[in-house]
């Protein structure tokens, strides 16, 4: 879980750089330094995002009963943010590993675009879904 909490608070940070930087100006030297691995990060957060939409499908169920309010919330957050971060900031980095130029590559950065003004939006998801996972890893809050 650890790689996971890192990478949606990285990945959130970089996405709402724009507002933490307002707020806090002396975070924009720490922005900094992990900017240039954003298409890194972005990559890992949309791996990390499907594989574990994929394998937890069966915690749906919870989710939309919202059994464990909490932890639904948390997971619905992780699963939305890590992918929707991952595409935005993980995309030119694909597409630089992708030879050559084709039409789903233009249809994807396309989509990525128009997913740009939400960016800072997703940026405090993941910074709050890593927040609250990273409490739950630490046992401050429970699933119950």
């Amino acid at each position: 879980m650890w790689p996971r909490i890192i990478l949606i608070l990285l990945g959130g940070a970089i996405a709402a750089s724009g507002l933490i930087i307002a707020k806090a100006a002396n975070a924009k030297d720490l922005l900094a330094k992990i900017t240039p691995y954003q298409g890194f990060i972005g990559v890992a957060l949309l791996g990390f995002g499907v594989f574990d939409l994929l394998t937890h499908i069966s915690e749906f169920t919870a989710i939309f009963k919202f059994q464990l309010p909490l932890w639904s919330i948390t997971l619905l957050g992780w699963f939305v943010g890590s992918i929707v971060l991952g595409f935005i900031l993980g995309i030119p980095q694909i597409a630089a590993w992708i030879p050559g130029e084709s039409n789903a590559e233009q249809k994807v950065v396309n989509i990525q675009k128009k997913l740009m003004p939400f960016q800072a939006i997703f940026g405090i998801i993941g910074l709050v879904t890593g927040v609250l996972l990273l409490l739950f890893q630490l046992g401050i809050l429970k699933f119950a």
